[in-house]
């Protein structure tokens, strides 16, 4: 090799290690991005509006109003239940969550990990003859669980605690007895009366929270500092066996300090473009594509599939797993055209019976970005809770799904955004695994 090509070829490793880092740390970011919006470091104990679950750390926060598009803490939240989330910090002992003992509404608790796996989700569906408590300590990572108890151990830092009450989305007299569900659910640990952790650690949290999420995605600076408070915080999250060499060829304490040349700077900066479109690219390729749907069966355990872990986080982050509920995803209509609301009505049709689900469904309207859509119905979904929809003759269904009041009513309409948008299909306790959504039809195009 020339003297001349050695900058180009060590430019282009650098770039290389920069995308499969940013793939790889993507979701160990988002996560923590979300456990700063929800505790808000800053300023822990301040009121947060009633679509928020935020609260201090090792408490529960729960959403009082189901989703609207004014939320901002996530991606794709639901409009099915209200949540209830709680952050911990494991490091500091043991904690005990008490769920309520009778209750015949849907309700769920997750567990999720700081790299956004989830090892357990306690519902009807897993303790059909009531709920166990939960226990989350440190330890050897693993879950115990039997009838009346699940004992989650992990050498994380930083477990998040979702927990989903059921309600009827269209019936404001339903909100109250949802709400009492949400106040039996009881924590306890170590912390639960404070409302900081040590005052070093928050200094680092405070001042990472104040940094804009694009930065620390596209950043080399941003995206150093705040991966190393992820390495500096995660136990087996953080392990893989590639990490210390990309961290090497990145040199990443020497981005965080914002020293280096120009040269690697923009190396890293143009390869976490790289791993950034990746990941975005990749979502519409999740367990792959059926009449325009992704279908994806890893949503809550990755093994060593980073790329899928990271478009999993973009775009539906800390979903339930798969036998908790299904999640099938549409960004295409039946030919492959982006779905746009500018351009066209469109129209999906379900058969009787279907879908085929033991709890319930909604069919939920996302901009493309991930947050719902504003609209004069205050529609953001469609389900089989949906009031007033208006069935066919076999009870077959058909959603009306445009930007424009359809011409047949509004009864089966779900609005669309004057844009991009896509379309995800909640399927609760799903009970035929080889169904597949129907496909998006293009109607007319304007």
């Amino acid at each position: 090799m020339t003297e001349a090509r050695r900058p180009a070829v060590r430019r282009a490793a650098v770039r290389r290690a920069a995308a499969d880092l940013q793939v790889w740390a993507y979701p160990l970011i988002l996560a923590q991005r979300l456990r700063f919006n929800f505790t808000q470091p800053a300023d822990p104990l301040a009121p947060r509006p009633p679509v928020s679950a935020g609260a201090a750390l090792g408490r529960f926060g729960h959403a009082r109003r189901l989703a609207d598009p004014a939320l901002r803490v996530g991606v794709a939240p639901n409009v099915d239940t209200l949540y209830s989330v709680a952050w911990l910090d494991v490091r500091r002992g043991p904690h005990r969550v008490v769920l309520p003992t009778a209750t015949d509404r849907y309700l769920s608790l997750q567990v999720g990990k700081a790299d956004t796996t989830s090892p357990v989700v306690i519902s009807r569906r897993s303790h059909p003859e009531g709920f166990p408590e939960l226990v989350v300590e440190r330890g050897a990572p693993g879950v115990v669980a039997d009838p009346r108890e699940v004992r989650v151990t992990t050498r994380d830092r930083w477990l998040m605690l979702v927990g989903r009450t059921g309600v009827e989305p269209e019936d404001p007299a339903d909100l109250a007895a949802a709400h009492a569900v949400q106040d039996a659910l009881s924590l306890r640990g170590p912390h639960h009366e404070t409302t900081a952790v040590d005052g070093e650690a928050d200094e680092v949290d405070v001042a990472l929270a104040a940094v804009e999420r694009d930065h620390e995605i596209l950043d080399p600076g941003a995206f150093a500092r705040a991966l190393r408070r992820v390495l500096a915080t995660g136990g087996e999250s953080v392990a893989w066996e590639r990490r210390d060499a990309l961290l090497e060829a990145v040199r990443l304490d020497e981005l965080a300090r914002d020293h280096g040349d120009e040269e690697l700077r923009s190396a890293v900066a143009d390869g976490l473009r790289d791993g950034y479109d990746a990941v975005r690219a990749h979502v519409r390729a999740l367990g792959g594509a059926v009449a325009g749907w992704a279908l994806n069966e890893k949503v809550a355990s990755f093994g060593e599939d980073h790329l899928s872990r990271a478009a999993v986080a973009h775009s539906q982050i800390y979903v339930n797993p798969p036998e908790e509920a299904s999640y099938p995803v549409c960004e295409v209509d039946a030919e492959g055209r982006a779905l746009d609301g500018r351009d066209a009505d469109y129209r999906i049709a379900f058969a009787p019976g279907t879908p085929p689900v033991r709890g319930f469904w909604s069919l939920t309207m996302y901009r493309g970005v991930g947050n719902l859509v504003a609209n004069e119905l205050g529609r953001y979904a469609i389900g089989d809770r949906t009031r007033g929809l208006e069935r066919s003759a076999d009870g077959s269904l058909e959603i009306d799904i445009s930007a424009r009041r359809p011409d047949r009513g509004a009864a089966n309409w779900l609005p669309a955004p004057r844009g991009p948008f896509r379309l995800m299909l909640r399927l609760y306790w799903p009970c035929d695994p080889s169904w597949q959504p129907p496909p998006v039809i293009r109607r007319m195009t304007r």
